[in-house]
């Protein structure tokens, strides 16, 4: 394995909960991440098994593992010229391997692996669906034939007439098949014909019979004995696409027992591990998270867990009232006089908070997330709170200060509530401003105007006096974010200066590492923010990307870091790209540094201005680092010397994700040396990933011009 995976595996999991319930903590998924990569081999394509053979099937299964537990494709500009060269002109279908006989069932492991790598639909889609509708036979082929239709979301005229194929086997009731394997066959036809954007009649019947056949180990099967992954997988599609809930918390322990001790999952219980039921387990592990509620993937990159899923470390209360079970903290209450509150044992300002939370109760019940609060005498706690609970849901209010509502919620947030399963809280808490989103919309965005208010403080959970009510929280986490104070002074931490550029004084924060001692000469990383954190006061610009990564590991950023504010824009003709070339002169004239030893990056805005001020200053940088920002293709010969590693997540824009890779290509084709790292499952926030592995920080702070 590269170090760059280890890396990621290594920063993504460090403090975070080692035991989340059954088979999916942020930790398992890694690990199983590290494994399927790889099994990538030199020719871009994957096998079934480290040092095996590349083939299309184990290669499109491969890439959707890594996009269900968060994982990269370690090279995937060879991956997509692989899938390409199993294509098999003539036909337009696919073989397992380059020159090989194309069929129905791995033509339609191409589109998939073709739709995930984001290929555009044209000519070779068409012929492939052209392929598929003049080749398809059996069911087990049109069932496989439709799953890469669906790849494009397109139905090709041929196959409209499988539908009235697949109905003629259908019961009275709705179903298909008899004995052990009707739930099997109702699964898969009823997936196939929603496929083929048919309604289904007596779609109740067919949800209660595939709910009723959910065996007392958790999942389904064809056979006698334990249940296995593949049937599962048929039926937990069915559910998925309908939005139906079977037994999620069986199905999800079920999963649990096929995982082996490295991270891969046999097809059943005891089982040796393959590919296929690595595959069929984390698919239904995704959709097990969806139907539940909770975010698609617990990402944990650039934040420190505040639960370590076996006790209370870390956190002070009724230990009556509050425990861990199952990698779950969990608050029940037999019903209070006044509130409870379980706290944390640590204080921050400014910061990121995320958690899953899920309440039991009736429709009185409340319960909340305190945060920059203080315990006072009693059970209380004052400060903030987001707000859980009938009438509440998604407010932010005053707890014990002010007691009231100091901002409802959005319609748009109430309408995204869970109120029988989890949510997730997003709290954003940088000054005066705070922002709450429920379920990734938008709940409150409130400007704090009293100046007597506290920045800092406690986080904590509550149980609301009242009836009896049981809550449950898990992946529990903060990003603590910088806050530069103005100075002008060598000690290490995060500094506001004010650069004179013109007739204006522009602020930039510079970051001065553990160990400077004005004698040793440091390297320096010019960072450019976003679009988002564009302004005047010189301190946002630090608390997005590399700002809160240094934030998580200081003592891995031995380089001095400038980091400048835009007003309008990075690019390297305007007064921002100026200022930001000033306030880097500034800090090397200023400190011991190394001006052969200067790399610059950014992220999204910032990641574009660093692909075009590198090319307009060619001499001035030693790497270049763009993170989700377009660059000009025409430029690529200027980093024919220059050394890039470009990022992006997979699940951010087309064009951004394309452009990226154009980028790359055409880079290496001018003699370049760039490297390409996607993220899979990961959209336009790929910074956190980046700036928190310690292969990228150690690669560029080996950078030196030449």
């Amino acid at each position: 394995m590269s170090r760059f995976l280890r890396g990621i595996v290594a920063w993504s999991i460090t403090g975070v909960a080692i035991a989340t319930a059954h088979s999916q903590s942020p930790s398992d998924l890694a690990q199983t991440a590290q494994g399927t990569a790889a099994f990538q081999n030199p020719d871009g394509g994957f096998a079934s098994k480290v040092g095996g053979a590349s083939t299309l099937g184990a290669t499109s299964s491969s890439i959707r593992i890594l996009k269900y537990v968060g994982g990269s494709i370690p090279d995937v500009l060879a991956c997509v010229k692989y899938v390409r060269s199993c294509r098999d002109k003539q036909s337009g279908g696919f073989a397992q391997s380059p020159g090989g006989k194309p069929d129905v069932p791995t033509t339609a492991s191409g589109l998939m692996a073709m739709a995930e790598l984001k290929l555009p639909d044209g000519p070779e889609v068409d012929d492939a669906l052209n392929f598929l509708a003049s080749n398809a036979k059996t069911f087990e082929e049109v069932r496989i034939a439709v799953a890469g239709g669906e790849a494009y979301n397109k139905v090709h005229d041929g196959m409209k007439g499988w539908a009235a194929d697949i109905l003629k086997d259908r019961n009275a009731d709705g179903t298909f098949g008899q004995g052990l394997t009707q739930a099997r066959e109702t699964g898969g036809k009823a997936v196939a014909l929603l496929r083929l954007k048919t309604p289904l009649e007596n779609q109740a019947a067919v949800v209660a019979f595939l709910k009723s056949a959910q065996r007392p180990d958790g999942g389904w099967g064809q056979k006698e004995g334990a249940s296995e992954l593949e049937t599962s997988y048929r039926i937990m599609r069915f559910f998925f696409m309908t939005k139906e809930k079977p037994d999620l918390d069986r199905i999800i322990k079920f999963v649990g027992r096929c995982r082996h001790s490295d991270g891969d999952y046999g097809p059943r219980p005891d089982a040796e591990a393959t590919l296929g039921g690595t595959y069929f387990a984390t698919i239904i592990l995704h959709w097990a998270r969806r139907l539940n509620g909770e975010p698609a993937f617990p990402e944990t990159a650039g934040f420190q867990s505040l639960f370590n899923g076996k006790d209370l470390t870390g956190w002070d209360g009724d230990t009556t009232l509050w425990s861990a079970k199952d990698g779950v903290l969990v608050g029940e209450s037999p019903g209070l006089k006044q509130n409870e509150f379980l706290a944390t044992k640590g204080s921050w300002g400014d910061f990121v908070l995320k958690l899953t939370f899920r309440m039991k109760g009736s429709d009185s019940s409340n319960s909340g997330v305190q945060f920059r609060s203080v315990r006072i005498p009693g059970s209380e706690m004052s400060g903030y709170q987001a707000d859980v609970g009938q009438g509440f849901w998604g407010c932010l209010y005053d707890e014990s200060r002010r007691n009231k509502v100091l901002a409802p919620a959005s319609d748009s947030a109430l309408k995204a509530i869970h109120k029988n399963g989890w949510n997730q809280y997003v709290i954003n808490a940088k000054g005066d401003e705070i922002r709450l989103s429920l379920n990734g919309v938008e709940s409150v965005r409130y400007h704090e105007l009293d100046k007597e208010i506290a920045r800092e403080g406690r986080a904590a959970l509550q149980l609301h006096a009242g009836g009896p009510l049981s809550v449950e929280f898990k992946d529990i986490s903060i990003q603590p974010l910088p806050l530069p104070k103005e100075d002008a002074g060598a000690a290490p931490g995060f500094h506001l200066r004010a650069l004179k550029s013109g007739a204006e004084k522009r602020k930039y924060t510079v970051f001065i590492p553990p160990g400077y001692d004005g004698n040793t000469r440091f390297p320096v990383i010019l960072f450019l923010h976003g679009s988002g954190e564009r302004g005047s006061d010189g301190v946002v610009a630090a608390q997005v990307g590399i700002g809160p990564a240094i934030v998580n590991h200081p003592d891995s950023f031995p380089a001095v870091v400038v980091i400048p504010q835009a007003k309008t824009t990075w690019k390297a003709n305007s007064d921002d790209a100026k200022a930001a070339l000033d306030a880097l002169d500034e800090v090397l004239g200023a400190l011991k540094t190394d001006a052969r030893r200067v790399v610059i990056t950014g992220l999204s805005m910032g990641g574009s201005g660093a692909w075009d001020i590198a090319s307009a200053h060619p001499g001035r940088f030693a790497a270049v680092v763009p993170i989700c920002g377009q660059g000009k293709s025409d430029t690529a010969e200027v980093f024919a010397k220059l050394p890039v590693w470009a990022f992006c997540g997979d699940d951010d824009r087309s064009a951004t994700v394309l452009n990226m890779r154009t980028m790359v290509e055409a880079v290496r084709s001018s003699g370049g040396k760039a490297r390409l790292t996607e993220y899979r499952g990961v959209g336009h926030n790929s910074w956190d990933r980046a700036y928190n592995d310690p292969g990228l920080v150690d690669w560029m702070l080996s950078q030196t011009q030449k």
